[in-house]
């Protein structure tokens, strides 16, 4: 093996999705439910339960206090209590005071960690807080992961931010007070990220580039399972401690423990790093997993690099007096097989005898480019949407009409539709079709749930209707999210990839901290956070248009690529594009 070994090509020798693939695969995949355990169980462990002020237990001392009144009567609100005195001309509020006694709730005190710290009333948005904490603490953790999976490997991350999980979580279940659960709260959240984003990558970087989007199907298959299972730990756990119930979550990570003996390092990764011995070790236990030959396999991705390099350098020459000279003119590139080149009459050994050398961008990058910053906007701005729209509707599914633990399972069960229809989207649309659709879906939904409960005035069958209409919002928003995932990426470089996805996940926790105040809000404005997120959504599901299609497209591995291919988007130069087509067939027949 050498750093330029096609790896596609060697997955495909061994089998798409043979045995040692798919076992990395579920490494990668068991961890998806703790991520969804620690990010969502605040649904329960952090859920308010109706309640009132506790009683005043001594209303001879009450009326000691008002002297003259002995006829005096206490009423209880949820934030106060009321001191009447009766009299001939009827009742006269004596005063209002804050709950003397605390508050009674209609569970246990220590049920959730609202009812224990009493976070309500004038403290109810600290509970809400706590969730937006994780949220900023996501936003960090993205922008840091991406950058030290590259840096450190994807398994070194993987691994410990896993392990890290695990240890915070017993934390959360420990809590003395209300300052250290929001402190390790944020901390789940950074965490949280480093297991997300480094095995989105290793995950995806198992399988040829073709057979990405299944993955990432599969993940969200997975994800949805979390959601279903965190109703099932929550209905059978109800009459305990939410402490308890976090413990239950936190030990499920118990594999990390484990993790590292079954979990390998990223193959690209390594080649990338020049790390070919431990590349070579890794694909030979895979040879031995999926019972076919090491040496088959290298000498198949052999030859595949070898043929496309042939047909790049041999084929430049003939394209200099075509394509070749417009685009040195410009800059521009071409690729085919996944290697960029400019048409120019170097040789082979003249450019293997030259140091390898790698083009390193970064965020700044993104911003001084005019058409990736706009793409970068555009996209940034669907990331906002989605993450505010999904966690709100997630959050506040307990509130619906109904059982807050089945309606949660039924919002579980609509991510597993999602899985079918973004797979359908995507494979018989494309990634922007998918995105707009989904998000127009979700916009229409989401605004005919909202008329429906606000018109519905105790009527049952409309009050059914615009829970439905909920769960088909929450089913489309949940597609567009992992679209978006997949999306993504496809729109960056391959050196600003893991910065486009970081940095895109990172900008997206804005709307993740503004989602759990979506029911506060509710609560004074009912029909405010349905309106918002279907605006946003549809206007999403219109600006998305302005992006390029990813699908069956080599994706652009520099700048120069990126604006060649953007213009090839665009509709543009039809002309020079057909030229080109043809020069590209007529090398690789000539090759053949």
């Amino acid at each position: 093996m050498d750093p330029y070994t096609n790896v596609d090509e060697i997955w495909i020798a061994l089998g798409k999705f043979g045995k040692f693939q798919i076992t990395q695969l579920l490494v990668s995949w068991i961890a998806i439910l703790s991520l969804c355990f620690q990010l969502l169980n605040v649904v329960f462990i952090g859920y308010r339960p109706t309640f009132q002020c506790a009683p005043i237990e001594n209303l001879t001392l009450l009326s000691a206090q008002f002297p003259g009144d002995a006829d005096i009567f206490v009423t209880y609100d949820k934030c106060s209590v009321n001191i009447y005195r009766n009299n001939t001309n009827g009742s006269v509020l004596l005063e209002e005071r804050n709950c003397p006694n605390g508050y009674s709730y209609s569970t246990p005190k220590d049920a959730t960690f609202v009812t224990e710290l009493d976070l309500v009333c004038d403290n109810a948005a600290l509970a809400e807080l706590t969730q937006t904490m994780t949220m900023v603490g996501q936003g960090l953790g993205a922008m840091l992961a991406s950058s030290m999976a590259d840096r450190f490997g994807r398994k070194t991350i993987h691994l410990s931010s896993h392990i890290a999980l695990y240890l915070v979580g017993f934390g959360v279940a420990f809590a003395p007070n209300y300052t250290v659960l929001i402190i390790l709260r944020f901390i789940t959240g950074a965490i949280q990220q480093g297991v997300a984003m480094s095995g989105a990558v290793i995950a995806l970087e198992w399988v040829p580039t073709n057979s990405r989007y299944l993955v990432e199907i599969s993940s969200l298959l997975f994800w949805s399972t979390g959601v279903c299972a965190i109703a099932l730990f929550g209905y059978l756990m109800q009459s305990y401690s939410w402490r308890y119930l976090q413990l239950a979550f936190t030990l499920y990570s118990s594999f990390s423990l484990i993790q590292y003996w079954v979990q390998e390092e990223s193959v690209r990764w390594l080649l990338m790093n020049g790390r070919v011995k431990e590349a070579e070790r890794i694909v030979r236990k895979a040879a031995r997993w999926n019972n076919v030959s090491y040496e088959e396999v290298i000498a198949k991705a052999s030859l595949k690099a070898a043929e496309t390099k042939t047909l790049l350098y041999n084929g430049a020459d003939k394209m200099a007096g075509t394509w070749g000279r417009d685009q040195r003119e410009t800059g521009e590139v071409m690729e085919l097989n996944g290697i960029s080149v400019t048409p120019e009459t170097q040789t082979v050994q003249e450019k293997e005898s030259k140091d390898y050398s790698v083009e390193r961008y970064n965020i700044i990058t993104v911003l001084r480019t005019r058409r990736l910053c706009v793409n970068s906007m555009i996209i940034w701005f669907s990331w906002i949407t989605i993450n505010l729209t999904y966690y709100a509707l997630t959050l506040t599914s307990t509130s619906l009409a109904g059982n807050m633990y089945m309606n949660f399972f039924l919002n579980g069960t609509m991510e597993y539709v999602a899985c079918f229809v973004e797979m359908f989207l995507l494979q018989r649309m494309g990634r922007r079709p998918a995105v707009a659709i989904l998000h127009l879906v979700t916009g229409v939904a989401l605004a005919a749930a909202t008329l429906l409960n606000h018109f519905a005035d105790g009527n049952s069958d409309m009050m059914t209707a615009s829970v439905a209409f909920s769960f088909t919002g929450k089913m489309a928003i949940t597609a567009a999210f992992s679209a978006v995932f997949l999306y993504t990426p496809e729109l960056y470089p391959t050196n600003l990839r893991s910065v486009g996805i970081g940095f895109a996940s990172a900008i997206a926790r804005i709307g993740g901290m503004l989602a759990p105040f979506a029911g506060l809000f509710a609560a004074y404005v009912p029909w405010a956070p349905g309106t918002i997120f279907s605006v946003l959504c549809l206007v999403v599901a219109g600006i998305v248009l302005y992006l390029p299609e990813t699908r069956g497209v080599e994706l652009p591995t520099n700048l120069a690529a990126l604006n060649s291919w953007y213009k090839e988007n665009s509709g543009t130069d039809r002309n020079q594009r057909n030229k080109r087509n043809k020069v590209i067939t007529k090398i690789m027949s000539d090759q053949t």
